[in-house]
């Protein structure tokens, strides 16, 4: 009876630190989710005060006190951003951005993956001399390349076209360093198999490789995406003309214009119209590029 007595005492004190460790554990989850709900709301502030400002009247913009939600809306600010000018007009720079950053993203999802397969999954004389200089390149900056190939696309003509702004950042070594690591976790068995079956070294790069690395794929689209869409220096030294400038170098003119005052209002509907796309290539390609974070470099 004792032994029965005791057996029980021991199982309800152990269910109520079962208990207790459950409602802590809930508490630590909640204490978690606040803070990083107050940490979002703090970096969100300055977009929340972008888009309303982008539907402000200008003449009312930075009056005292600030108001978050504005008294009478328009829409003015984006026609006034589409239609201004002061410089091309937002919409001529958004489709050149687009064309540019597509066109970038296609190429360099091409050249890098058909640089980093023999890489990953090849044998050759000097394999790791060349990863060697892959990997240097990383450490050269983007500014260093900028006279020569200013000289280079100046002798054939190129500058203020399409080619000057897609083709010096078609390939790049970060590419081929992410792509040759998701190749090289992809089991050689599936390989083997294909090449049993008589495949090329083509055929078992697009039809297998490629489909199973488009967590890295993605991840690779978004960086070089957002790499083209924000590029400023290089556009701004080979686009002389209005019509074939992108959406930051519009910008930057806009603000430029204005020698006293600057319409705040219009330039953050010009803002808002330059985040929207990013910000939906993001949320498209989002689980894979979280899935590309978590399984990046676990074989070297």
């Amino acid at each position: 009876m004792k032994l029965n007595n005791s057996l029980r005492a021991e199982m309800a004190t152990s269910e109520r630190r079962t208990r207790s460790a459950i409602r802590w554990r809930h508490i630590q989850r909640l204490i978690l989710w606040l803070v990083l709900t107050l940490i979002s709301v703090f970096f969100l502030l300055p977009v929340l005060w972008m888009i309303t400002t982008s539907f402000t009247p200008n003449n009312v913009v930075l009056h005292y006190p600030p108001r978050w939600i504005p008294a009478s809306p328009t829409l003015q600010n984006y026609t006034e951003a589409i239609t201004t000018t002061r410089t091309a007009g937002l919409g001529r720079a958004l489709a050149n951005s687009t064309l540019v950053a597509v066109a970038t993203v296609i190429l360099t999802l091409l050249v890098d993956s058909m640089a980093a397969y023999p890489l990953a999954r090849m044998n050759f004389k000097g394999k790791k001399g060349i990863f060697i200089l892959v990997l240097v390149g990383l450490m050269v900056p983007a500014e260093v390349t900028f006279v020569s190939l200013f000289l280079m696309f100046n002798a054939v003509g190129w500058l203020n076209s399409y080619e000057s702004l897609i083709l010096p950042v078609a390939a790049s070594p970060f590419g081929v360093f992410l792509l040759r690591q998701f190749f090289m976790a992809i089991p050689r068995d599936l390989e083997d198999a294909a090449r049993i079956d008589g495949c090329s070294r083509m055929r078992i790069l697009f039809t297998i490789i490629l489909p199973l690395a488009k967590p890295g794929l993605s991840a690779l689209a978004i960086f070089t995406f957002l790499l083209s869409w924000n590029n400023f220096l290089w556009p701004l030294i080979v686009m002389t003309d209005p019509n074939m400038m992108t959406v930051p170098v519009i910008l930057a003119y806009y603000v430029a214009s204005f020698a006293q005052s600057l319409d705040w209002g219009t330039l953050m509907a010009a803002a808002v119209g330059a985040t929207i796309l990013p910000v939906i290539v993001f949320l498209i390609f989002q689980k894979q590029f979280v899935r590309s974070i978590a399984t990046t470099g676990l074989k070297g």
